[in-house]
C-alpha cells in the first residue's frame, strides 16, 4: 500500500464521477513501471526516481531484482496495490491533511474487506500510521538493524489480516534486510 499520490493539482480531486484519467493513476503507474522494465524507456522527465521506487519494492519482495519481464508480472498480477490517501497531493514536500487521513480510513477498510488480502505491506511511515484502529498491534517483526510495525485486522468474514509497515522503497532502501521481512511476514502467515 503507498501513500499518496502527487498531482499537478485541480479542483476535481476526490471527486469520483468527475475522476476521469485519475481514476487509474495507481494502474496507469505500474503499467508504466513494467514497460520501462521492458524497453527501458522512461514514461516522461522525472519519472525515473518513482520508476526506481517500484523496483526497489520487487527487489524486497523476490530477494534479488527480477531478471524476467514475467517474473515481474508475476508479482504485479498478484498483488493488489493501492495507495490509502484517497485525493492527491499537488508536490512532494506537500502532506495530507488530517482530514484526507480521516477520509481515506473507510475506503480502506471497504477494500481490505472486499478484496481479503492476507498481508498489507505499508510503504512507509504516514499511511500506517494513519490507518484506522479497531485491531489488533502485534509484535513488530525484526531483522538485524529493521524493524516493521505489525497490525492485525479480523475483517467482516473472520478472517484475519495482517499489516505490517517497511521503510518507503523510494530512499535509502535495502531491500535485503526487508525482503528478510516480508519473507518472515509471509512465513508467519502462511
Amino acid at each position: 500500500m503507498g501513500h499518496v499520490h502527487v498531482c499537478g493539482g485541480c479542483d476535481k480531486c476526490g471527486v469520483v464521477k468527475e475522476a476521469e484519467e485519475c481514476a487509474h493513476f495507481t494502474r496507469g503507474s505500474v503499467t508504466k513501471y513494467l514497460k520501462w522494465r521492458e524497453t527501458g524507456e522512461v514514461p516522461s522527465k522525472g519519472y525515473d526516481g518513482w520508476l526506481n521506487t517500484y523496483l526497489n519494492f520487487a527487489k524486497a519482495f523476490f530477494g534479488y531484482e527480477p531478471d524476467t519481464i514475467e517474473k515481474e508480472n508475476e508479482l504485479w498480477d498478484y498483488i493488489l496495490f493501492y495507495n490509502y490517501v484517497q485525493t492527491s497531493v499537488r508536490n512532494w514536500n506537500e502532506k495530507p491533511s488530517k482530514s484526507d487521513y480521516e477520509n481515506s480510513q473507510k475506503p480502506f477498510l471497504e477494500v481490505i474487506n472486499k478484496y481479503e488480502p492476507d498481508i498489507i505491506i505499508v510503504w512507509g511511515k504516514p499511511a500506517y500510521d494513519n490507518a484506522p484502529g479497531g485491531g489488533n498491534e502485534e509484535k513488530p517483526i525484526k531483522f538485524e538493524d529493521v524493524e516493521a510495525k505489525c497490525y492485525s485486522y479480523t475483517l467482516t468474514s473472520g478472517k484475519r489480516c495482517t499489516m505490517i509497515s517497511i521503510h518507503h522503497p523510494s530512499m535509502l532502501f535495502s531491500f535485503f534486510k526487508w525482503h528478510e521481512i516480508i519473507k518472515k511476514t509471509l512465513t508467519k502467515r502462511l
